[in-house]
């Protein structure tokens, strides 16, 4: 690319920030990367919940979280989430290091419930692992979290009771540095996950009983016949082999998710 290109280019994406930038203040709104995205309980004409970034990030000393299930609309379809304040995903929580942190957990599901601190060095008793480190948080009951943060990155926190996690109760969490030093010019919060209508127990029994069930992409006779023209009787046997000794299909679907994330 010439020198003349990088200059022309530079100014372009030098304007074009300038613009959205400018747009922003003149809408008196916020630019979208500073909004986390969360259903809030407020209804549209249509009767569905709409995006509002309000509740998305909880903060402070003294904060307080309820869980409940409410009907959200979903990839165009309506399901029953499970929600904390009113979100699902959770809020963004964020914290301070060096700081004390009480978080009051308000349970109205109508099953027991916790809330796990994953990767948080606090005491055990406040790990939220119901049946090793406290009993959980019994339906309409709140229970407190406190202790001191101690440390500063990007974690997340999820139920560990029964398979709620898959029924949306998770969240991100982010402790600023105690210098308030993040080491980027920038931030940007993305939590990946899935949902699926079917109960999560179904889903989970499916699998115990064959590991292939949801995989749409099992190996046919074609295929065998396919590989005999390619390879040959004999390379396609051992090939056969090869994945029964290890029990795994070669189109697993796990699989296929590690070697994309390797």
């Amino acid at each position: 690319m010439s020198n003349r290109m990088k200059r022309n280019r530079r100014v372009f994406l030098k304007n074009a920030a300038y613009a959205t930038g400018g747009l922003a203040l003149l809408g008196q709104m916020r630019a979208p990367w500073a909004s986390p995205e969360g259903y809030s309980n407020s209804k549209n004409y249509s009767g569905f919940a709409e995006v509002n970034h309000g509740s998305a990030v909880v903060r402070g000393e003294d904060i307080k979280m309820t869980i409940s299930r409410q009907q959200k609309k979903i990839a165009g379809d309506i399901a029953s989430p499970i929600t904390i304040n009113d979100i699902s995903p959770g809020p963004l929580l964020r914290l301070r290091e060096g700081q004390q942190v009480k978080i009051h957990v308000t349970n109205e599901l109508p099953d027991s419930t916790s809330i796990h601190w994953h990767g948080f060095i606090l005491p055990f008793n406040m790990d939220g692992v119901p049946g090793v480190s406290f009993p959980g948080i019994a339906p309409n009951s709140t229970f407190t979290y406190e202790f001191n943060i101690e440390q500063n990155g990007t974690y997340w926190y999820h139920s560990h009771s029964g398979l709620q996690e898959q029924l949306g109760h998770l969240g991100p969490v982010i402790i600023d540095p105690v210098d308030g030093d993040i080491g980027a010019d920038r931030e940007h919060v993305i939590q990946l996950s899935d949902w699926t209508f079917e109960d999560p127990h179904d889903v989970f029994r499916h699998l115990k009983v064959a590991e292939g069930y949801y995989n749409y992409q099992q190996r046919t006779i074609s295929d065998t016949v396919n590989d005999i023209k390619k390879k040959g009787f004999v390379n396609t046997v051992k090939e056969r082999a090869m994945w029964a000794n290890m029990r795994m299909n070669p189109r697993d679907i796990l699989d296929f998710v590690m070697s994309c994330v390797f």
